[in-house]
């Protein structure tokens, strides 16, 4: 009863805050806005962060912190609550990750860490373990993971792109073993999130002409996705792919049926309809007067609709059209 008592408190804490989640017709609104200040003043309508956009300068690094601050804010605020230290486990693990691999970088190229993602501890202690000093205390995977890069870069220096295979494994294994604690729907989801980020990693690296084996920094062994599979993957010439696809079961990650290129632009669209499906899979939850899911998914449509700004702000501000706007968009939580 005292579970269900305290994602009964977090349920109702989503229920007043889900006014803040965006909709259709906003971002309408801002697809037709003439520049980035007209877009701001739309900007105004949206409940709770409109007010974060108020007399901000507008620069893509701006828009970007106060996304980042609200959306992390947000998070925080639930992981303090009774019963919001598991469903907010795999928001702030995304955090953490993001900040250590801005802080490896800034190791990597000498440079001090003046400014950094939020995370759930101090970040500047990367900095510290990487340089030698063995006091620094982290949890044991973060540990191992970091571990693992500082013996890789003596072997591999300035290999940037390495080092993200390695901490993008580190992310997804923890989230492996978030599913594994999981029940329902939610470890259908975590499974559903590590499978496609697994085919996001394999065909940017096809994009980015990466070698096979670097590509085994990223894979760790699961029961969702083979090593031999997700290496072929990887090597097979463009025309097998939607067959091989097929064979697995997520031919419908292809924005074309029966094709597949190698281009940004088409592997951008193949993200986002992994995000629609993703997103597809949290609105069942959201009618749930009990569980984590109705919380996990409201979150969720958070990050969503930080992508989506993200995309139309800093698109009005470097001056795109309307409709390349409208390819990237995700769908809205509530349509």
């Amino acid at each position: 009863m005292s579970v269900e008592r305290d994602y009964a408190y977090l349920i109702g804490r989503v229920r007043v805050l889900e006014r803040s989640l965006l909709y259709p017709r906003l971002l309408e609104s801002l697809l037709r806005a003439e520049d980035l200040e007209q877009a701001l003043r739309v900007m105004a309508e949206v409940p709770y962060l409109g007010e974060a956009f108020q007399g901000i300068l507008p620069t893509p690094q701006t828009i970007d912190r106060v996304l980042t601050d609200h959306f992390f804010g947000l998070v925080s605020d639930f992981a303090r609550q009774p019963g919001g230290e598991d469903v907010t486990a795999f928001f702030l693990l995304w955090f953490d990750v993001a900040a250590v691999k801005l802080a490896v970088k800034h190791f990597m190229v000498k440079k001090p860490l003046e400014k950094t993602y939020p995370a759930s501890f101090d970040v500047r202690k990367v900095l510290r373990f990487l340089g030698g000093e063995v006091g620094e205390y982290f949890p044991t995977a973060l540990g191992q993971a970091l571990q693992e890069i500082q013996e890789f870069l003596e072997g591999h220096p300035g290999n940037a792109q390495g080092v993200e295979f390695i901490l993008d494994r580190f992310f997804l294994q923890e989230v492996y073993n978030l599913a594994g604690h999981a029940e329902g729907p939610l470890r259908k989801w975590y499974h559903a999130f590590l499978v496609f980020s697994l085919l996001r990693g394999v065909f940017r690296a096809r994009y980015q002409e990466r070698k096979p084996d670097a590509l085994r920094l990223l894979y760790f062994e699961n029961t969702l996705l083979g090593e031999r599979e997700f290496l072929e993957l990887a090597s097979l010439p463009e025309d097998k792919i939607p067959e091989y696809l097929q064979y697995l079961g997520f031919a419908f990650v292809l924005p074309e049926e029966g094709v597949f290129r190698n281009d940004p632009y088409y592997l951008a669209e193949m993200e986002r309809k992994m995000d629609n499906h993703l997103l597809m899979w949290v609105r069942q939850y959201r009618r749930g007067a009990f569980g984590p899911e109705p919380v996990f998914g409201f979150l969720f449509a958070k990050s969503i609709d930080v992508k989506n700004l993200r995309i139309l702000l800093e698109g009005k501000y470097f001056g795109l059209e309307g409709e390349v706007l409208r390819r990237k968009l995700r769908e809205c939580y509530y349509e």
